[in-house]
């Protein structure tokens, strides 16, 4: 090691060296009075800046020490026990440790450490007993949820940013007559603490949503989910359906659109979305919605449920063509194959209706009974003319569902189609008792009585019928139509009333449009009673054209009553249908289809 020389001040100097270690000795030789030693590397005789002198050192004051908190060894303990702990008792011994070095001290910052490690333990165990929730009933189930909601107050205690345990506080509270007060508050927290996930916000405040009494604000919360996260299929959902109950169809096919773009195959939503507008009468609707789901991904259920619209618009060759589709991509469907058999039938195709009602119970024996089965039985039954089958099959379905209006309906129908129109009757009053207001009913009901020549009583059944029936609809125009022909053609004098025969006569042709040839010919009728015969010949000439032109079957009768009004007499008719007394014989006595 080099030695280094100091420059000193020339007033004597001796250096001794020892090693590589140079110590320098100050030799001040002055005569008379003491002079200043210039610091090194000042030139001498100029005076320097004072330095300031060190406080004394105390030589009898200890060193000091490292001591740690009280609670840092259980603290040290917890921190690793943290690291294997999964089961309850292994949290619990974690949490214990916890609270123990919480209590005996920790500096600020362990404090604030420990109390973290601690929330997310408490977090922890009350998720676990959500989960044990699920595999107990009673009592017990409420108490884990009790035991839960405790350990989540204290594990936001010590950690308020979880947000895992502030949603799971709402969920709990959602069941077993909880809070809904919690619910929203603990929902509140989490929405705030979820500002940097917009994902798990969006889940925040369609949990929110749930509790909010007014639909104003649920729907506030709905939007709000959807503008963080607009694939929230959840919130769509129920956005779409509180829309539909506040008749803002418009809107809520908007989120139903936005959900099939999402999950273009989800048949359930797609089949509740589309009863849901067809009850608003809304098929244009359903079709453009089914429509776009099978744009963006075609799949045999949807081709099924758009084929069942288009059966509702009268379009049969488009629902036959969705079902072929369906058939192609699942050739083992028996739901599209009984639909096809429907459509065959409606096309008087029996061969071919049978040949797919076979095919679906050979693919799937199950469905052998199965309403949509027993239903093409029925029709088929019915085109063979085996009526006695076809009322056992549609007995079996009515039974099933006491409360399905046209099941009984479509019961009583058959019933007056195989002459029994008081068996119709006892059917249809069993209807208006427990639906006073159901014109249709009322209508169905005044036609059987009329078939045992009851006219008071189906006239009075056609007012109640016309008292509660939509103003405008097909329904209205038909019985206006069946009333105005009563009254016109009744062979019992106190009944007939031509006046008000061709007041209602007029609205029916109004209503059809003045192209339904019945219609036309009841209007002649309530002309001819009213005594006008000119203008009953006018009506009843343009029934026989209108039946002419679309080979009506009760052409031959339109022509007999314009000759009757030819020779100024009125249309007189009362039909009295003796009942059907052969026995219905029971299902296993009869041909099997």
């Amino acid at each position: 090691m080099k030695t280094r020389l100091i420059n000193l001040p020339r007033v004597g100097r001796t250096a001794v060296f020892l090693g590589s270690t140079t110590i320098c000795f100050f030799v001040i030789c002055l005569s008379g009075s003491a002079q200043e030693v210039p610091v090194v590397g000042h030139p001498a005789n100029q005076p320097t800046e004072a330095t300031e002198t060190p406080p004394p050192v105390d030589t009898n004051e200890p060193a000091k020490v490292f001591t740690p908190d009280p609670g840092q060894a259980d603290f040290d303990e917890a921190v690793l026990a943290r690291i294997d702990a999964e089961t309850n008792e292994e949290l619990e011994s974690v949490a214990v440790l916890l609270e123990s070095a919480l209590a005996k001290g920790l500096s600020d910052e362990n404090t604030s450490f420990a109390k973290k490690i601690l929330g997310s333990v408490q977090l922890q165990r009350s998720q676990q007993m959500a989960a044990m929730m699920a595999r107990v009933r009673g009592r017990r189930q409420l108490q884990l949820r009790d035991e839960a909601l405790d350990t989540l107050k204290k594990a936001v205690g010590n950690d308020p940013t979880l947000v895992e345990a502030h949603l799971l506080i709402a969920r709990l509270n959602l069941i077993l007559d909880g809070d809904r007060d919690q619910v929203s508050e603990s929902t509140t927290k989490a929405i705030e603490l979820l500002d940097d996930d917009p994902k798990q916000q969006s889940q925040a405040y369609l949990l929110r949503a749930v509790t909010q009494e007014s639909d104003d604000d649920k729907l506030e919360d709905l939007s709000s989910a959807i503008e963080v996260d607009p694939t929230n299929v959840e919130a769509l959902q129920a956005r779409a359906a509180l829309r539909m109950t506040k008749d803002d169809v418009d809107g809520a096919i908007a989120d139903l659109e936005q959900i099939l773009i999402e999950q273009p195959g989800n048949q359930q939503l797609a089949s509740a979305a589309v009863q849901a507008l067809v009850d608003r009468e809304r098929l244009d609707d359903a079709l453009a919605l089914v429509t776009k789901s099978l744009e963006a991904k075609p799949s045999e259920g949807m081709y099924r449920i758009r084929a069942i619209l288009y059966r509702m618009k009268g379009r049969e060759d488009e629902a036959l063509s969705d079902l072929n589709k369906a058939l192609a991509m699942q050739p083992k469907d028996p739901i599209s194959l009984l639909q096809r058999a429907e459509i065959a039938l409606a096309r008087n195709d029996i061969k071919g209706a049978k040949q797919d009602l076979r095919a679906a119970i050979r693919l799937a024996p199950q469905v052998e009974n199965a309403d949509q089965t027993i239903f093409v039985r029925c029709l088929i039954a019915v085109e063979e003319g085996r009526m006695a089958d076809a009322i056992n099959d549609m007995k079996i379905l009515a039974a099933r569902d006491p409360s399905n209006t046209d099941r009984q309906l479509q019961l009583a129908t058959l019933y007056l189609r195989d002459e029994r129109p008081r068996k119709a009757v006892e059917v249809l009053s069993s209807i208006l008792d427990r639906d006073p207001k159901n014109a249709l009913v009322y209508r169905s009901r005044g036609d059987a009585l009329l078939n045992v020549g009851d006219h008071a009583d189906a006239i009075a059944d056609y007012e109640n019928a016309i008292k509660y029936a939509d103003d405008n609809s097909a329904e209205l125009s038909s019985i206006l139509n069946n009333l105005a022909w009563v009254l016109a053609t009744s062979p019992i004098d106190e009944i007939r009333n031509g006046t008000r025969a061709i007041e209602l006569g007029e609205r029916a042709a109004k209503l059809s449009e003045f192209k339904e040839a019945h219609i036309l010919s009841t209007l002649a009728a309530a002309y001819a009673e009213a005594g006008n015969f000119e203008k009953a010949i006018e009506w009843s000439t343009k029934a026989v054209e209108l039946g002419e032109a679309e080979d009506n079957l009760q052409l031959d009768q339109l022509k007999l009553e314009l000759e009757s009004y030819r020779k100024s007499e009125p249309w007189r008719e009362k039909q009295e249908v003796e009942e059907n007394a052969v026995p219905i014989l029971a299902p296993e006595d009869l041909i099997d289809t």
